[in-house]
């Protein structure tokens, strides 16, 4: 399943792996690397969050909503960079992200009915 959510240069992309009964996430966008990493497990949340990084943000929330609405592990890896980034764009992220966890929620909703169905 891919998503992606917002415009330009503060749109966020979603690529979700089910895995068994499991999903991993790869979250990117501007410049994409690895900024954190949170494991989700029935809405229980760890994290590494590498030093002068703050994708944890964006990564910690989605693995807890994941994992506690499905009841399983919810693995994310988040990465999204901007040079020069203004507050304004920080805050369109933030909001871009909040739209992603509902869209994501729903898309894996649908997508298990789907699979339940066949």
């Amino acid at each position: 399943m891919n998503l992606s959510v917002g415009i330009g240069e503060t749109t966020l992309y979603y690529k979700v792996t089910q895995i068994g009964s499991d999903y991993l996430v790869i979250l990117t966008g501007g410049e994409s690397h690895i900024g954190c990493t949170a494991i989700g497990d029935s809405g229980r949340v760890v994290s590494y969050t590498p030093l002068h990084h703050r994708d944890d943000t964006l990564a910690i929330p989605l693995a807890k909503a994941i994992s506690e609405r499905h009841q399983c592990i919810c693995t994310v890896v988040a990465g999204f960079h901007l040079d020069n980034i203004t507050r304004d764009q920080i805050k369109e992220i933030v909001k871009n992200s909040e739209i992603g966890v509902e869209n994501l929620l729903d898309l894996i909703e649908k997508e298990s009915f789907f699979d339940e169905a066949q």
